[in-house]
């Protein structure tokens, strides 16, 4: 019976190494469990890349309804469809940054996706001692050839009511974007200065095309010599998740035979998501918040 050991200790070792790598990642289509190591990256440098979140056929079906936004066989009204990095009123046959913001408000179907369901079930882990809830949603699409499909360097606060405004001082939030097409610093990938959101003070933020956000939506801020930029690629399926305080943007798509379609998910603590909506602002380029800093 003894040449039976070696086996028997191999077959042990098989389950239980099938059983720890079971421990995260993707462990049902309601939950994805994140490692220690990408939580603390999160937290430290305010942005980590989570791969092979989606399978192929699930970004399948989400780039079906992704392009019927694009091709805007589903309307979106005003200014919560227009392109990000150029000023409003350019035709929309000369888009670079094709920018649709809350798409599940225009097409209710779309609500409680797969995507949905796993990206809420990692904003509870970021955040054990919030109560997260989903704030707002974006689809973008950088178009082939445009090196101008640029975001600006900024942080996500300077677009939003701040805790005075809201009364609120906990600003607790995770953005998830997920990769529908190869995101690589050739077609514009994330990038972000790491660790800049660590003192969580908001840096000074301007118009990033004219004297006023009626001309365009866009911030900028500025980034010194002496910081680590770090880019964030993420295969078709992974996503990108950042804090609110980070400062990050992206390149053009110098690609001309590749998009990079983004769909984005914002979680924030629940008590700043109903303090938003009691004043109003519901993340809508249509509402009054839609022109300068709050």
């Amino acid at each position: 019976m003894d040449h039976f050991l070696p086996y028997q200790l191999f077959l042990l070792f098989c389950i239980t190494y099938l059983a720890s790598s079971k421990d995260f990642g993707r462990v049902s289509n309601e939950r994805f469990i994140l490692t220690p190591e990408q939580i603390e990256s999160f937290r430290r440098d305010g942005c980590v890349t989570i791969p092979d979140v989606l399978s192929e056929d699930e970004v399948d079906q989400l780039s079906v309804v992704f392009e019927r936004f694009v091709s805007r066989e589903i309307a979106v009204p005003g200014k919560d469809f227009c392109d990000m990095s150029k000023p409003f009123g350019v035709p929309y046959e000369d888009w670079s940054l094709v920018n649709c913001m809350l798409p599940t408000r225009y097409y209710p179907p779309m609500r409680g996706n797969i995507y949905e369901r796993l990206t809420a079930s990692m904003a509870e882990q970021l955040y054990p001692k919030s109560e997260m809830t989903k704030d707002y949603d974006q689809l973008l699409n950088k178009r082939p050839g445009k090196s101008d499909a640029t975001f600006a360097w900024h942080q996500d606060m300077a677009y939003w009511p701040g805790s005075d405004v809201l009364r609120v001082h906990c600003t607790d939030t995770c953005t998830f974007s997920l990769a529908i097409d190869d995101s690589m610093p050739e077609n514009g990938c994330l990038r972000y200065v790491v660790g800049s959101g660590s003192s969580k003070t908001l840096r000074q933020h301007r118009p990033a095309m004219g004297s006023t956000r009626d001309e365009g939506h866009a911030l900028t801020t500025d980034v010194s010599d002496t910081e680590e930029i770090r880019l964030a690629p993420a295969k078709r399926g992974s996503i990108t998740i950042h804090d609110e305080w980070v400062v990050h943007g992206s390149a053009g798509n110098t690609c001309t035979d590749r998009e990079r379609r983004t769909y984005v998910i914002a979680y924030r603590a629940k008590e700043i998501v109903q303090a938003e909506r009691r004043i109003g602002f519901t993340h809508s380029h249509n509402g009054k918040f839609a022109s300068g800093m709050v």
